[in-house]
């Protein structure tokens, strides 16, 4: 791994710090642990060949249209329900490879496509999660950026845990000795996660409370799997989710 000296590195605790303003020529870090991102790397993995991220059904359904063939599914949620004029929702099971391999995905979410949309406009834009915090953390150190954001969607404007542990686990691993933090990167590098304890420290937190009201168990457990993916998803032209790899824009 090469070692470099990033300029500038800040972690942004919800999507409402997003500037869009001040996203130019940064690398920016999306992260909605429960439950968009770790969905959309997932969808990717089991063999779809684009996710179009939107802001709101109507939007869904026009590009849905727009995109004109018959590989097209529209999937997510708004408000932690299904859409249900959708074809699928947006919980990782019902994307099976049988289901996705080959097919463009419109997805929305509530907090999560809302935050990749507000930053959109960054040089480069990755997907994280607890699954691939590792990928994300060697793929930043391997492409050297001057400027690195790390954004937690968190919950309809608020603070969500599993989001920081999620950036606290990245920025743990990256090399900013000599870079200028915001006063969260600086909070958040003063605290280390075991990654052993990450599944209880997520279950303690109100969404991982909620998935285990609802009987979700198993799939918080896949959700903790920390360092489990070595995917990495990002943004292209602004508009459609591919993988990445240093230098490329597909895997």
């Amino acid at each position: 791994m090469n070692v470099f000296d990033m300029g500038k590195c800040r972690l942004w605790l919800t999507t409402e710090e997003i500037r869009p303003e001040s996203l130019e020529g940064a690398t920016v870090v999306v992260i909605d642990v429960l439950l968009a991102t770790t969905t959309l790397v997932t969808i990717m993995e089991r063999g779809a060949r684009r996710i179009f991220p939107v802001s709101g059904v109507e939007e869904a359904h026009r590009l849905k249209k727009e995109l004109g063939h018959s590989s097209v599914l529209t999937g997510g949620e708004l408000g932690g329900q299904p859409v249900e004029s959708f074809d699928c929702a947006h919980l990782p099971d019902e994307y099976t490879p049988e289901r996705v391999k080959d097919q463009d995905i419109v997805f929305l979410s509530s907090n999560g496509t809302r935050a990749i949309m507000k930053a959109k406009a960054a040089d480069t834009l990755v997907l994280g999660n607890l699954r691939n915090a590792y990928a994300i953390a060697d793929y930043i150190n391997r492409e050297a950026p001057e400027e690195v954001i790390i954004v937690c969607a968190g919950s309809l404007g608020q603070f969500s845990l599993e989001d920081y542990i999620c950036a606290n686990l990245i920025l743990s691993r990256l090399n900013v000795e000599n870079a200028h933090l915001n006063d969260a990167a600086v909070y958040a590098l003063d605290q280390r996660f075991d990654p052993k304890n990450v599944a209880e420290l997520v279950a303690k937190g109100r969404v991982g409370r909620n998935f285990h009201k609802l009987g979700l168990d198993a799939l918080l457990e896949f959700v903790v799997e920390v360092g489990s993916s070595e995917s990495v998803v990002g943004l292209h032209n602004g508009a459609e989710l591919r993988f990445k790899s240093m230098g490329s824009e597909a895997k």
